[in-house]
């Protein structure tokens, strides 16, 4: 090497310069393309999970409707099961007797009985149970008075909030036990 030389012990010539540099470019190329192309992975993942996310809930809300469908459908069924019950029974309201009445009465309680027995809402399981109380009460009244002559009643359930027991009952059943709750409501007829 000549003093006059560009080239000096520790500087690199212009080609090794132009190399390094451009090898310094493709390794920023690189780290941007799989940068680019991490980011990119990610953002799929999330649109899958996002997707399999949105597709699991509408699966669960067409599940829930369909439960809450057949779910109206056995309760319709069991109103109209236990209206058939009551049909094949002789109303109280057809009895010659205090004796007949009571047992009119307590013939139609075990019907009901058994639809209160398939019941899974438990408001609604107690207020059927406090009518076919009530019931019972004056089922009992009605034997007594053969023995006291002192006439028997009926007695609804007092009003809870101002709203009376079938009221409620109507309110909380399917439509079809519309027919059983008045029947059922009004013993003395």
């Amino acid at each position: 090497r000549t003093p006059g030389s560009r080239l000096s012990a520790g500087q690199p010539t212009e080609a090794e310069a132009k190399a390094e540099a451009e090898s310094k470019k493709r390794r920023r190329r690189r780290l941007f393309v799989a940068g680019i192309s991490v980011a990119a992975a990610v953002i799929v993942i999330v649109l899958c999970a996002g997707g399999l996310a949105v597709l699991r809930a509408v699966s669960g809300f067409r599940d829930d409707a369909a439960d809450a469908r057949e779910d109206r459908r056995l309760r319709d069924g069991a109103c109209l099961e236990l209206e058939d019950r009551l049909n094949r029974l002789v109303p109280p309201g057809a009895t010659a007797t205090p004796q007949a009445r009571a047992v009119a009465v307590r013939d139609e309680n075990a019907a009901t009985r058994i639809y209160v027995g398939r019941l899974d809402d438990q408001r609604v399981e107690d207020s059927w149970r406090e009518l076919l109380d009530a019931r019972t009460a004056f089922a009992e009244a009605l034997d007594a008075q053969v023995k006291s002559r002192t006439p028997a009643f009926f007695v609804a359930p007092a009003p809870r909030d101002g709203v009376s027991l079938t009221d409620q009952l109507a309110r909380w059943s399917p439509a079809a036990c519309a027919g059983p709750i008045r029947r059922l409501a009004a013993p003395d007829l």
